[in-house]
This record gives structure tokens, C-alpha cells and sequence, in this order.
């Protein structure tokens, strides 16, 4: 049974310089007809079902207008009966007090807010719209109106950001008393504006100094670290992103976004013009039970939770542990994985090597 929904609304107020979503410049125009095809998109290939997840995604979906963010909530009402998490994702220049209202009002009861940094200036130069007085805000506004799950992003590594800066950013959120954090090192993708200056990405022993910090004052704060890039007290794990980390199936709705259902995983059209004209124009991946079983992987080990093993064997016939045992063994016997019973998972140190550990395994 599919639990999760993801909705993918394009539009941002600007278009930060390192950004390299499926987003666009918002116009009113762009967006009554996106939300039109949305419409359809979701007649024609997302079933009404006990959706226990709603995640709406972007770009920005709250630099909607008044009306047509009411539009987005009312066509998603009838998949939201049942949702224990709806989460929205924010701006905090795009969030006014009527918004948060109206969100409120629909069962919105999760927001997750682009901070990137509590620096002023450094904001200023990626572009972005806000200052670290409007995230104050927001999160005032939220918990007046009861949205009290509350997410922080923060993007580590970015030009000119000391490690002083850092600990200031962590001492400022930390004050904001978040219920989750998300932190991601800083990627330069090709067509941003972060490549067309030229600016390069943190190297591998700094980047993994900043998460060392990071997972350390967290941690003494009461997080747990229970996903690569991501902090939760505890009880407030993102339950929708778990459903993509356990590789369990999801829909999706909205252009460029991707679902996972019946063993295909598939991807909507990233052209604009195509999508408000009706044409959906899917990716298709039929994944295999071999690709299955390297997902599986894959995922499960991004978390604390880790891999089941005894899952892995009755579902793929598959005992790992049997086959790569002299493997498991050395990675455990070098504190990068441990095995608890049937569950093997990646340790601190083992998350930040994944990407060997994972190959050597499939």
C-alpha cells in the first residue's frame, strides 16, 4: 500500500546561485496554468488513497499568491484526509501570517524553511531573499497558528564562511528550538550561477571537519543523527522521507517529479511549456529485482536504522552476511559498521565513507 505523496510546485522569488532544482522565476500567469495541469496530472495518475505522508516541494509553493496557494490546498484536500504529516516547503520572505493561516487551516502541520545561513550578508551574496529577522518570524508565525514541527535546512561549505561563521549559524538555529535540521554540504552544479563564477566546492577533509562540528553540537543538544544529512529530536524523524530511505513506494505529482510505484520509478517532464500544455512525458526505470535489492542497500544503510538482513533474505533470497562476511567483518572491526542482531548499520564514521562501503557490498 503507497503511504506517501510528493507535490512539486517550481516557482521561487529568486533563483539562488547555487540552486539546480527543477524551479522557476514565479510569474501569476505561469502559475494559474501550472496549477490548472497540476489538476489533471493528479486526476490522471495519482489515486485518492490513506496517503499517511504529504510532502509539497519545490522551488517555493508559498510565494503562491493568497488564492492560488488556497487553489493547491483545496485540490489536495481529498488526499489529505487521513495525513498524520503534511509537510510545506518555505521561504521565509514568502510567509505571511494569512499564508500560515491558510496552511493551518488545510493540516498543514509540518514546515521545513530554507535558512542556508543566519548570516546577513553571506545570504545577500547567494542570492537569496531573506535575512535571519525573517526566519525569526516565521517561526513565530508558525507556532502562533500550531505548526510546531518545524524543520531548518543549513548548507555547509558556502563561500567565505568560516568556521566561526558556522558555530554562530548553529548557535542561531539552536535558539529557534527546531524540531528537525537538515544539513547538506555545498554541491556546484553546472548552469548555476556557483559555476559560471567558478566558485568550488569545499574539499573532502574540510567538508568532513564542518559535518564533524555540526554532528557534535547537535548531538550534545538532544538530536539524533539518524540519516546522513539529517538531526531529529526525538519522535520528529521526517516520516516521509523515511518512506524514500526504507525504498518503500511513493507517488509524485508536478514537473520534474519523480514517484515509485508497482516497481517502476519514473519521472515527469522538466519542460514547462510541455507540462502546462497536458504533457506529462514520463521517464520510465522498470526496476528489476536485482536493482531493487541494490536500492535496498543503498538507502537503508543512509539511516540509523540500517539494513535489516533478515528482510533482505526472505525478500530477495539473499544472505548478505553469508556472502560478505569476510567484507562486513573487516568494515566492523574498523568502527565503520556494526551488526546488532539482523540489523547491520553504518556507524558515525562509516556514514562518512558510504558511498565505499555501499559499492563493496552490491
Amino acid at each position: 500500500m503507497v503511504k506517501s505523496l510528493y507535490i512539486h510546485i517550481p516557482f521561487c522569488q529568486k533563483i539562488c546561485d547555487y540552486c539546480d532544482f527543477t524551479k522557476l522565476q514565479y510569474f501569476h500567469n505561469f502559475a494559474v496554468s501550472y496549477l490548472n495541469s497540476l489538476e489533471k496530472d493528479l486526476k490522471d495518475n495519482v489515486p485518492i488513497l490513506d496517503y499517511e505522508t504529504i510532502y509539497v516541494g519545490g522551488g517555493t509553493p508559498t510565494v503562491l499568491e493568497d488564492e492560488l496557494l488556497e487553489k493547491l490546498l483545496i485540490l489536495l484536500k481529498p488526499y489529505a484526509k487521513n495525513v498524520k504529516e503534511y509537510t510545506f516547503e518555505t521561504n521565509p520572505e514568502t510567509l505571511t501570517k494569512h499564508k500560515v493561516e491558510l496552511l493551518s487551516r488545510y493540516g498543514v502541520n509540518r514546515v521545513s524553511i530554507g535558512v542556508e545561513s543566519t548570516n546577513d550578508e553571506i545570504l545577500k551574496a547567494i542570492n537569496r531573499g531573506h535575512t535571519f529577522a525573517d526566519v525569526v518570524n516565521s517561526v513565530s508565525l508558525l507556532r502562533e497558528n500550531n505548526i510546531n514541527n518545524i524543520n531548518l535546512d543549513l548548507i555547509l561549505g558556502l563561500p567565505n564562511v568560516s568556521e566561526k561563521m558556522l558555530k554562530k549559524d548553529l548557535k542561531n538555529i539552536l535558539s529557534l528550538n527546531p524540531d528537525h535540521i537538515s544539513t547538506y554540504s555545498l554541491t556546484v552544479h553546472e548552469h548555476t550561477v556557483f559555476y559560471l563564477n567558478k566558485i568550488e566546492e569545499p574539499d573532502n577533509d574540510y567538508s568532513r571537519h564542518l559535518y564533524d562540528l555540526v554532528h557534535e553540537t547537535l548531538i550534545n543538544h538532544g538530536y539524533e543523527h539518524y540519516e546522513v544529512s539529517n538531526f531529529a529530536k526525538p519522535g520528529k524523524k521526517s516520516e516521509h522521507n523515511l518512506t524514500y530511505w526504507r525504498n518503500e513506494e511513493y507517488y509524485a505529482a508536478g514537473l520534474g517529479a519523480s514517484g515509485y510505484v508497482d516497481d517502476i520509478r519514473y519521472k515527469n517532464t522538466t519542460n514547462f511549456s510541455k507540462y502546462i500544455e497536458n504533457n506529462f512525458e514520463k521517464e520510465i526505470e522498470k526496476v528489476t529485482l536485482k536493482d531493487k535489492f541494490e536500492y535496498q542497500i543503498m538507502l537503508n544503510l543512509r539511516t540509523f536504522e540500517g539494513l535489516d538482513l533478515s528482510r533482505v533474505r526472505n525478500i530477495y533470497n539473499k544472505d548478505i552476511y553469508k556472502e560478505k562476511q569476510s567484507t562486513i567483518d573487516k568494515y566492523i572491526n574498523n568502527g565503520y559498521l556494526i551488526k546488532q542482531g539482523n540489523i547491520l548499520k553504518a556507524t558515525y564514521e562509516g556514514m562518512m565513507i558510504l558511498d565505499q562501503i555501499i559499492v563493496d557490498l552490491i
